[in-house]
């Protein structure tokens, strides 16, 4: 029969449909749970049968044993945020027995030969583990059990143990173990990993419970005997595991955990399952002895620790040999107990006699008897032979009396009558109406068994009449209502009802219980006109946020039943549905549908400059939305990183970066020199006479110092110069009247051995700032902030300024020097390494790209690297003087990389700069500039030879006191440079140069000295202030040499716009013009242009051709208006300059003189914004489209692509060279 098929379904099928959940948040509802593992996408599930929640662990039984499969192997499960730990349920292990009711005073020995002589093994071939009260003996065999279980259990129960009653059962797995003999080192971690190493099965929890004794639990049942095969060591200690259940736990019951239920015979019993007690022949109670608890929940609950049996404490040998005798005679000689096993196996007959009054009866009648329900039947047991058969007739004409009856239903009502809420009401009426009975649904059979057949029919009838279906008529418009989850929740909620649109629509069918059709008819219409608001929120990458608004507007669009908000923020990313219930749900399963369908990849691109080529509006900007649109993707640049370098002079931010050094000031003898007025000047320092005591002292110690140690050669020019950590505080050092030196305080000092003398530190004469200040200064000199390399550099100078030595006077007068100084070679690196991480990101280029197909991503790989490729450029320039390429010059190197985001290679004497063609472009006249400034760089050895630089003392007057060569090398340096001031530290001590006053600052003191430049080569007198203005004013030329790269360049770009003139002119000189009163005025205005916004170059190198008589003239004072409409004043009455030097060169504009020499200066022109000009104009037009009166700069001959620029205000060009040149006569 059908419906016998579907009551012995075998136990190993129902394992396969069920599944053990463990770590459920206590939040989650059992609805929602069921919800999740019913959901085929989130959790590979289908339909369940049932959910069993018991804390935070459930029991699944889904419908088909492929579904179960499935949701084992989709991993991971995460519900609520918890990771869910979802795995097989525990069967019943293969491996071991239980022996309850054993007397616990039966001896190790008496049980071992009774478990030897009952169950057929060899000695080794088992282990023993008994419970704390020891009347449960644990019986694991090292190999499956090959015997029949029943046959077993009929003949231990044939077989009392010293008069007890023994009951064999089985019970089920367990996933965990004891671990003892554990070295005390031994950490949980320690002994999870090793466990995982020997390959037993991954380990779930470890638990350390005394000293040296460890609870390991596996995430897999099969785990465990896995372990216990093995042999385990640990730190070269053997280790002892046994398995763990709570039953044989060694504490008083009282106080034990939750016992695990233990199955008996062939299955776990459940709470209907009955145990009832009964005396023994002895008159000993069973059920003196712990008993095993049974409950509802069928998850195998935590278990504890047992103590094998071989390891208890031994009687003496005389008592174990007197019992075992005794306990074989019982054996042999007393009278064993009647039993009967009556197989039932129809498991509902089984419940229905367990419901029946007949056990309970029975068991009041026959006392003496034992009546057990277990799973595969009814288990009789007691001293009467007569009485047993009498009790076996009983039960089994109550069995005999049992009928069924079969009940067709449609599909829906059978799957009604299936639910377990449903069941329990409809059983629980019957009984009521005196029907007991069960009955169970397979397809859309139902069998109903009660217990006789009259009984059957008439519960048969009543189901039928409890049965109540009708139908709703559904609106159009609340029709979407039944397909949100919220409906499903609803009638979850309503219970007792089952409701389904019909398949024509347009109505819901309802199957409910007699009596509560109005109920649930009024719910379901109140339900469903009630409006719901939902909102959702879907999560995802501003790159998949931006691809989806890109790429799917449409879409969008056409959800116009719902409200969708993008959410782009640091906190949240995604998109927000809001709207109807329904509505909402649709959308936000279409939207997940196509955020699941789009596919990225990272692509990185490695070209000099690639991140500012697609970062800056341009070329790359526009071929990013090219391809965004060719190949609809979205190309995410958020982890592109290029920004403009801040600066627009790159050589000075290299001397800034690369200008601090410290140094010693030193006489030209070799010795440390302290001004005069250091220790003289009493009324500024306040010094007492005992003081000026210990003033004089110090100058005898001074004077002790400088004399030599021997007559040897002096190496002054080879001292290295100290450089003192300027941010390590050190202890104050006492000058006393003994003036003893201490080593950590003393500057190194250079004799003309090349020895090094211990000094003490040079005496500051006040103090003039607070130690507060200072320290203020070093925190925001440490601040980490967004600003540029340079202006880091400058936040250091400041902080060095205010660094200084205090001296202050202590109570007894002496005299204490407290050096506050503090080092900047940590900002220095870092400096450093944030100039070259910035190369580093403007040479890559990381993004990521948003498709809806694969394909489109190789796509936009392949033409991304193929179109930057072919856009790399490279120049190659030769240098000159490599090997005296110093940090400065590499420095610039390194800011023309940053600035430009070019590449500069250099093998050899050849620079190779490398990069997109506009970006190379952009570096080459920086790259140039650099070129000239190393070919004419003087080495430290010419400087040294040429240069003498010297501080004047005040106090003695006409003593001048030579700088030592490195600070010489570093004060002609920044001369050269043109820096009006420059900090310098002399002695650990900020000073400042300036070169405007030719003086030098003591920051520490207050005091001035005047400084001078010595000519050494050429015999020259001091030049002072004065002549240094003078001579600033007058131009200085210099002829360009022709082998030098700067000739080279200008004559290429000299012929390369002379057009025509090609071969009609050579070239027979350059020189070089240096003006510097011309070329600060020129700077002035050009600063001032800079601040505007300019759509156009400011700045353009142009052409001037002009006459012999005109030439003094424009080096000594510029190029003056007054000489204007010499040549020209078609389009204006200014200068006038030339783009291309084919029109300069033409009679017209330089006319040669009496040698056939034309002459015509490369200019430096500003010429900003321009307009096209007129032969009225003596000054530039004002701007029609601005709001205020604003001028243009210049005016050309036409607006597109000019050939001619005119000026009108005398700073806005700079002759900076001319070219002598000759018409060639064939």
């Amino acid at each position: 029969m059908q419906f016998e098929c579907f009551f012995k379904m075998s136990i190993e099928s129902q394992e396969e449909q069920t599944l053990e959940v463990q770590g459920v948040p206590e939040e989650v509802e059992e609805e929602l749970l069921w919800l999740y593992f019913e959901n085929k996408r989130r959790s590979g599930g289908g339909s369940l049968v049932s959910v069993s929640r018991n804390g935070s662990q459930a029991i699944l039984r889904f419908e088909e044993a492929e579904v179960a499969a499935r949701v084992l192997s989709k991993a991971p499960h995460v519900l609520h945020g918890a990771e869910l730990t979802v795995r097989k349920p525990a069967r019943k292990d293969p491996r071991k027995l239980l022996l309850r009711g054993v007397n616990p005073s039966t001896s190790q020995e008496l049980v071992e030969l009774y478990v030897e002589n009952m169950m057929g093994v060899d000695e080794g071939e088992y282990t023993l583990y008994s419970s704390h009260a020891r009347d449960l003996i644990l019986v694991h065999f090292h190999q499956d059990i090959s015997r029949d279980f029943q046959e077993l259990c009929t003949k231990i129960s044939n077989k009392p143990l010293e008069g007890a009653q023994i009951v064999l059962e089985q019970i089920d797995q367990t996933d965990s173990i004891i671990v003892e003999n554990l070295p005390a080192n031994v950490s949980e971690d320690m002994l999870s990993l090793y466990l995982d190493n020997q390959r037993s099965g991954e380990v779930k929890d470890v638990t350390m419970m005394s000293e040296g004794v460890a609870r390991v639990s596996f995430l897999e049942f099969d785990s465990v005997d896995r372990v216990l095969n093995q042999s385990l060591k640990l730190e070269k200690t053997q280790l002892t595991a046994r398995p763990y259940f709570a039953f044989l736990h060694t504490e008083d019951s009282s106080s034990s955990p939750p016992i695990s239920p233990v199955t008996s015979i062939n299955g776990t019993l459940n709470s209907s399952t009955t145990n009832t007690q009964h005396m023994n022949s002895v008159g000993q109670s069973e059920a003196g002895s712990p008993a095993v608890s049974t409950t509802d929940n069928p998850l195998s609950t935590q278990l504890t620790a047992s103590l094998p049996l071989v390891c208890q404490m031994s009687p003496p040998e005389s008592m174990i040999a007197a019992t075992v005798a005794q306990g074989i005679q019982e054996l042999q000689l007393s009278p064993q107990p009647l039993s009967s096993h009556i197989p039932v196996p129809d498991p509902v007959k089984l419940t229905l006699f367990q419901l029946s009054p007949l056990p309970q009866s029975l068991q009041q009648t026959y006392s003496a008897f034992s009546i057990q329900i277990k799973e595969d039947g009814i288990h009789l047991a007691g001293p009467d032979h007569l009485v047993l058969e009498k009790l076996k007739n009983s039960v089994l004409e109550f069995l005999s009396g049992m009928a069924q009856t079969q009940l067709t239903f449609d599909l829906e009502k059978a799957q009604f009558l299936a639910r377990q809420d449903v069941k329990d009401r409809l059983l629980q009426t019957l009984k009521d109406n005196g029907l007991p009975c069960m009955y169970s649904v397979s397809d859309c059979v139902a069998v109903v068994t009660s217990l006789s057949l009259s009984s059957s029919s008439k519960a048969c009838d009543t189901l039928t009449d409890l049965l109540s279906n009708f139908s709703i008529p559904v609106d159009r418009e609340y029709e979407c209502m039944l397909y949100a989850h919220e409906w499903r929740s609803f009638l979850h909620t309503l219970g007792l009802c089952s409701a389904q649109v019909s398949e024509r629509g347009g109505e819901i069918n309802v199957i409910t219980l007699k009596g509560m059709e109005e109920e649930k008819k009024a719910k379901i219409v109140e339900f469903l006109s009630t409006p719901i608001e939902t909102e959702a929120i879907i999560s995802m990458e501003s790159g998949m946020l931006k691809y989806i608004q890109v790429h799917c507007h449409h879409l969008l669009a056409d959800m116009n039943q719902v409200s969708i908000f993008p959410l782009d923020s640091p906190e949240a990313c995604g998109l927000r549905i809001h709207g109807n219930a329904a509505a909402c749900q649709m959308a936000e399963e279409v939207l997940r549908e196509v955020v699941s369908s789009v596919v990225t990849r990272t692509i990185t691109v490695n070209q000099p400059g690639v991140a500012r080529f697609l970062i800056e509006e341009g070329e790359g900007a526009s071929i990013l939305r090219e391809m965004q649109a060719k190949f609809q993707v979205y190309i995410d640049m958020e982890k592109v990183h290029w920004h403009p370098l801040e600066t627009e002079d790159i050589f000075e931010a290299a001397w800034k970066m690369t200008s601090c050094h410290n140094f010693l000031k030193r006489a030209s003898d070799g010795s440390l020199r302290v001004p005069s007025s250091a220790l003289t000047d009493q009324n500024s320092n306040n010094i007492s006479a005992p003081d000026r005591g210990l003033l004089e002292e110090a100058k005898r110690l001074f004077s002790t110092i400088d004399e030599p140690v021997d007559n040897g050669p002096s190496s002054l020019d080879n001292a290295p110069g100290v450089e003192e950590d300027l941010y390590t505080d050190r202890e104050p050092t006492a000058l006393r009247a003994d003036v003893e030196v201490e080593d950590g305080a003393a500057l190194p000092l250079q004799d003309g051995g090349g020895s090094h003398v211990n000094s003490v530190p040079a005496l500051a004469a006040s103090i003039l700032e607070e130690e507060a200040q200072l320290s203020l200064a070093i925190q925001y000199s440490m601040e980490t902030t967004n600003r540029s390399v340079v202006d880091e550099w400058e936040e250091l100078q400041k902080a060095l300024e205010l660094s200084k030595e205090i001296t202050v006077l202590d109570g007894a007068g002496a005299l204490q020097t407290t050096s506050h100084t503090v080092a900047g070679s940590h900002l220095s690196q870092a400096a450093c390494d944030s100039l070259q991480e910035a190369i580093s990101s403007a040479n890559t280029a990381t993004i990521v790209v948003f498709a809806g197909y694969s394909s489109d991503l190789i796509r936009v790989d392949i033409a991304l690297n193929k179109k930057v490729n072919l856009r790399q450029h490279e120049e190659k320039l030769v240098l000159q003087n490599v090997q005296s390429l110093s940090q400065y010059h590499r420095t610039c190197l390194d800011l023309i990389k940053r600035k430009h985001a070019v590449e500069v290679t250099i093998q050899g004497n050849k620079a190779t700069i490398s990069g997109f063609k506009d970006f190379v472009a952009g570096a080459m006249p920086d790259m140039k500039q650099l070129l000239k400034r190393i070919s004419t760089t003087m080495s430290d050895d010419e400087i040294l030879r040429t240069v003498q630089w010297v501080w004047h003392d005040p106090v003695v007057s006409g003593t001048k006191t030579p700088y030592p060569p490195d600070a010489t090398v570093f004060i002609e340096k920044a001369w050269k440079m043109r820096q009006k001031t420059v900090d310098i530290l002399l002695d650990n001590q900020p000073h400042i140069m300036n070169f405007e006053k030719m003086q030098e600052f003591n920051v520490a003191s207050g005091k001035s000295v005047t400084i001078s430049r010595k000519m050494l080569s050429s015999g020259e007198s001091d030049i002072q202030d004065e002549d240094y203005s003078l001579l600033s004013s007058l131009p200085d030329t210099s002829r360009v040499t022709e082998d030098s790269d700067e000739f080279q360049d200008i004559v290429k770009a000299f012929y390369e716009t002379i057009q025509e003139y090609h071969n009609k002119i050579k070239i027979i000189k350059v020189e070089k013009l240096t003006n510097r009163l011309l070329y600060n005025q020129y700077k002035l205005k050009k600063a001032s242009m800079n601040q505007g916004v300019y759509a156009s170059e400011v700045e353009r190198t142009l052409y001037h051709g002009t006459s012999e008589n005109s030439v003094k003239e424009i080096c000594v004072h510029g190029f003056n208006r007054s000489f204007c409409g010499k040549n020209a004043t078609v389009y204006g009455q200014g200068v006038y300059f030339a783009v291309n030097s084919a029109l300069s060169v033409q009679n017209q504009y330089s006319p040669p003189n009496a040698n056939g020499h034309k002459f015509v200066f490369v200019a430096k022109v500003l010429t900003g914004d321009f307009t096209q000009g007129s032969h009225s104009m003596k000054t530039t037009p004002l701007k029609e489209s601005s709001d205020i009166p604003l001028r243009y700069d210049s005016v050309a001959d036409k607006t597109d692509n000019p050939s001619l620029f005119v000026i009108f205000n005398d700073t806005q060009a700079y002759p900076e060279y001319l070219i002598t040149c000759q018409k060639i006569q064939r």
